[in-house]
């Protein structure tokens, strides 16, 4: 949700220099692991080599593109052992475009690494978990995403979408993406022609309702841009989501999400909820028919005011404008169920110190970092004040490496 931690920058000891490597040098070498992004990693000697649509397990051919003190990035020029998880990438920019880290594997195999991504960052912190779920699939495995952000550089007298690969930082033009929905697939051909003077454009778009918004206003075109808002649809519920605030982008997992929430009994007419970085009201009025009261916590006035119009229909939604260790500290209520969706940076320390003083009945916690979940979870168990009730891994995004991760804790009867 919006805020990240700063990436490291490699300050550690030269380890490529002493190899000598040259670029376009040939390599050989076995893919043992995949690295942080989601890519495949070999070492030659003690040097990290990553190698965009290898497999692990896949001995292959790769020539050096680029060198870092830390590692070497190669591209793949042949398979000499190929893996039985591969398949043929149903995308004309695999490999240039790096979006898609996952597209050469079968998507059984995505789902069992993303459980194994969150089963792995558990353990680093310590936590034991023998109730990790399976990854739940997604409905949709292309043409899911409902918001992209798309890089504008000129090619050949005339401004083109791209993306910029993460590995070479190389810009890659595109006319279409196999994850944004169609929707988005048919502003990206109308914009083409018309970006004269942008570097960044921002498509957030409804199959469902065929709403859209383009970020920034375009001058001297046939179509609207420069909307303030466009509006999406989850079951029954339709939601206002403005430029800049954050929703979630593949509806249909979060309608999963929900049903599993259903499924487990997490709610009942007499309970009352807490709602903590809300956003626009999503998971609010989601849960609102089920529950006698439930108070949203939001810091992004766009969103609050977003949240405010979604919940219009609901007679039991409160929503309170502020940090969310803020109005936990003096909020007075007893709470039910607590609902935790931070941002990717997870809960800031004194959030996790107040839940354990307040202790809410049950802990509903959402997160989008596999890291930062295991480390909220670690803290909020410390001290055996709540357990794990369930842990349950989520393809949000199906084709990358990213997980959505759901947990559900309890309160220890003291």
């Amino acid at each position: 949700m919006g805020k990240r931690r700063k990436k490291n920058i490699y300050s550690g000891p030269n380890i490529t220099e002493k190899h000598n490597f040259q670029l376009d040098q040939s390599l050989k070498l076995s893919i043992v692991e995949y690295d942080e992004m989601g890519v495949g990693k070999a070492f030659f000697k003690d040097a990290p080599v990553i190698v965009f649509n290898s497999i692990i397990g896949e001995e292959i051919e790769a020539s050096i593109l680029k060198i870092y003190p830390e590692k070497v990035i190669a591209k793949l020029v042949k398979i000499i052992k190929k893996s039985s998880d591969r398949i043929e990438p149903d995308c004309i920019f695999f490999g240039e475009c790096t979006g898609c880290q996952w597209l050469h594997l079968k998507y059984e195999k995505q789902l069992k690494l993303k459980q194994d991504i969150v089963g792995d960052n558990l353990i680093r912190q310590k936590v034991e978990v023998s109730n990790l779920s399976e990854t739940i699939s997604s409905n949709k495995k292309i043409h899911y995403r409902n918001h992209g952000r798309f890089t504008v550089r000129k090619k050949e007298l005339r401004e083109e979408i791209g993306f910029v690969n993460f590995l070479e930082r190389k810009w890659v033009k595109i006319d279409h993406c196999r994850i944004m929905n169609e929707t988005i697939n048919e502003k990206i051909k109308i914009l083409s022609g018309n970006l004269s003077d942008k570097t960044q454009v921002s498509i957030r778009a409804s199959d469902e309702t065929s709403s859209y918004l383009i970020q920034p206003k375009f001058s001297d075109v046939d179509f609207e841009t420069g909307q303030k808002y466009y509006t999406e649809k989850i079951f029954d519920n339709e939601y206002q989501v403005a430029s800049p605030s954050f929703f979630q982008v593949n509806i249909s997992q979060v309608e999963n999400i929900f049903s599993e929430l259903l499924d487990q009994n997490i709610f009942s007419k007499h309970h009352t909820v807490l709602d903590a970085y809300c956003g626009v009201g999503t998971f609010t009025c989601l849960i609102a028919p089920y529950v006698k009261k439930i108070v949203g916590i939001e810091e992004s006035f766009s969103a609050v005011e977003d949240a405010k119009e979604n919940s219009k229909k609901f007679s039991n939604i409160e929503y309170l404008l502020g940090k969310t260790e803020d109005i936990l500290e003096s909020y007075t209520e007893n709470i039910d169920v607590l609902i935790l969706d931070p941002p990717r940076i997870g809960c800031d320390e004194k959030v996790i110190k107040i839940i354990k003083d307040i202790k809410p009945k049950k802990i509903i916690l959402i997160s989008c970092s596999p890291e930062n979940f295991a480390i909220d979870i670690s803290r909020l168990i410390k001290d055996n004040i709540f357990h794990i009730s369930r842990v349950i891994p989520f393809d949000m995004f199906p084709q990358t490496r990213h997980v959505e991760v759901l947990g559900i804790l309890d309160l220890v009867n003291e």
